[in-house]
């Protein structure tokens, strides 16, 4: 991936390329030839209010930046308010350096969704974040939703991979692939009957590099996930199955207060407007997980 001082002609710009998701996402898109320019906390996509001299030409930027998760943003608000005060600031400087690119924002399916709706998820539900991450994620949808240019919010469900650090209160796998090595119990929160979507990051970057080839513009909001709800008791066997022949311990605790009892997500209109679907098993890729992890 380019960094400053490269030749400026950059079909697309990571912010946020340094993390988990804009890491995957940046070399998948190079894997296919896609010219990648990466921003990040030291490499800021705004210079003194205006954007990157890098960002000329830059046909579509994929926002994955972020300081704040569920958990981090109840302990402290402050940090989700700032990821939404960042992409308004980025989306202000752009906005005056035509022509302007296609936004493609990662979001969060897991989380802005919930009751009256029930699961699986459709684009048209309503919106219902339940907690300060899901209000902050929602706040950069409807940011978009005023951009005048083209924007996708993709809608990323459980996502999990190679080279996800475990995070307070998010990433389970990267959690129980942690203990596991260490030799300690796993954690199991909450009721082991409730569901997530779970969704190996290269089928995200997948959707990511469909989404910037797509013409003419996708849909404003797109659910990525697999389509399947998987019980924690169920990732709890394909686990074990994956990691074999180890042997491993769980603990159970109570649910935490950003934990949803069921989200799922319908994947129809990704695979109607993108000719995406999710590809990776889950034994699969939590297996290729835990052979990176070790």
């Amino acid at each position: 991936m380019e960094g400053a001082g490269a030749h400026p002609a950059y079909e697309v710009a990571v912010v946020g390329h340094r993390g988990f998701l804009g890491g995957h996402i940046a070399a998948r898109l190079e894997s296919e030839g896609v010219r990648v320019r990466g921003f990040g906390s030291n490499d800021p996509v705004v210079v003194d209010d205006a954007p990157h001299p890098d960002l000329a030409g830059v046909r579509t930027v994929v926002w994955c930046a972020g300081r704040a998760n569920p958990r981090l943003a109840e302990e402290d608000p402050a940090l989700a308010a700032a990821d939404v005060a960042d992409l308004a600031q980025a989306l202000d400087a752009l906005r005056v350096a035509p022509p302007m690119p296609r936004i493609v924002l990662l979001s969060s399916g897991g989380t802005v969704y919930g009751p009256p709706a029930n699961p699986p998820y459709r684009e048209s539900d309503e919106p219902a974040p339940a907690n300060a991450y899901a209000r902050a994620k929602r706040d950069q949808e409807l940011l978009l939703e005023r951009w005048p240019g083209e924007s996708v919010a993709l809608r990323v469900g459980n996502a999990y991979g190679p080279g996800q650090v475990p995070a307070p209160g998010q990433g389970v796998l990267a959690h129980w692939i942690q203990a596991a090595r260490a030799g300690e119990p796993l954690t199991l929160f909450g009721d082991p009957s409730s569901t997530r979507d779970y969704v190996h990051v290269d089928d995200v970057a997948d959707a990511v590099l469909a989404v910037h080839r797509a013409e003419p513009a996708p849909p404003p909001v797109i659910n990525i996930g697999s389509g399947r709800g998987t019980s924690l008791e169920e990732l709890l066997a394909v686990f074990r199955e994956a990691v074999a022949p180890l042997e491993v311990r769980v603990v159970r605790r109570g649910a935490r207060s950003t934990d949803a009892t069921h989200s799922v997500l319908d994947v129809t209109l990704a695979r109607e407007v993108l000719g995406w679907r999710a590809r990776v098993p889950l034994v699969e890729g939590i297996r290729g997980q835990w052979e990176f992890a070790r």
